[in-house]
C-alpha cells in the first residue's frame, strides 16, 4: 500500500512538473490591425492572425494577401520556400500562425519606381515577375496609370506616418488553416 502510495505521489508530482513547464502560448493572438499598429513591437515573434485571403500569386503562388475586416493588408509567405499557396485559399477565412517580418520601402527607391515606371506587385510592392501581366499592361498603355496610382498610394503612406519609408509587414507562415 505504501509503495503505491509513493508511486501515485510520483506520478502526480511528475504530471505536474510537466504541465509547469509547457509554455503557455507559442504565438500571440492578435488583429490585423493591432499589428499594422504596432509592427515593430511584434517584429520576430510569433503570432496568430485571422482574415481574409483577398490575393494568390498568380506567378509561383508564394505570396498571398489577407485582409481584415477593416481593410488592413499583411503579405503571408509559407516558411518553407519549396511550399506555395493553393489558390482554393482564395476568399476563404484564415488562421495564420508564423513570424512576422518587417521591412522599408525608402522614398528613394520610391523615386526610382516612378523614374523607370515599374509595375509593381500589388502584395507587397515589389517589382512585379508576372511579366505576361507586365507585358500586357505595358501594350495597352495601361502600365503609366497604375504606375502613377502606386505611387500616390505609397506616398500617402509615407505623409500619413510621417515619414520617410513605408513598413512593410510579412508572416512567415508556419501553419495556415481554413476557418470558414
Amino acid at each position: 500500500m505504501r509503495t503505491m502510495i509513493t508511486l501515485i505521489s510520483l506520478f502526480l508530482l511528475f504530471a505536474f512538473a510537466s504541465i509547469a513547464q509547457q509554455p503557455a502560448e507559442l504565438y500571440t493572438k492578435i488583429s490585423l490591425d493591432e499589428l499594422i499598429e504596432n509592427a515593430e513591437q511584434y517584429e520576430n515573434k510569433k503570432v496568430e492572425l485571422i482574415g481574409l485571403v483577398v490575393h494568390i500569386c498568380g506567378v509561383d503562388g508564394k505570396k498571398m494577401k489577407l485582409k481584415s475586416p477593416s481593410g488592413a493588408i499583411v503579405k503571408i509567405v509559407p516558411n518553407d520556400s519549396n511550399e506555395s499557396y493553393d489558390s482554393a485559399l482564395k476568399k476563404q477565412v484564415v488562421s495564420v500562425q508564423g513570424v512576422v517580418e518587417i521591412s522599408r520601402i525608402e522614398k528613394a527607391e520610391i523615386d526610382k519606381v516612378e523614374k523607370e515606371k515599374t509595375l509593381l506587385c500589388h502584395i507587397d510592392n515589389t517589382p512585379c515577375k508576372d511579366k505576361e501581366w507586365v507585358n500586357n499592361k505595358i501594350e495597352s498603355g495601361a502600365d503609366v496609370t497604375i504606375v502613377k496610382k502606386d505611387i500616390a498610394k505609397l506616398r500617402k503612406q509615407m505623409e500619413t506616418s510621417g515619414k520617410d519609408y513605408v513598413t512593410c509587414i510579412c508572416i512567415r507562415a508556419e501553419h495556415v488553416a481554413i476557418l470558414n
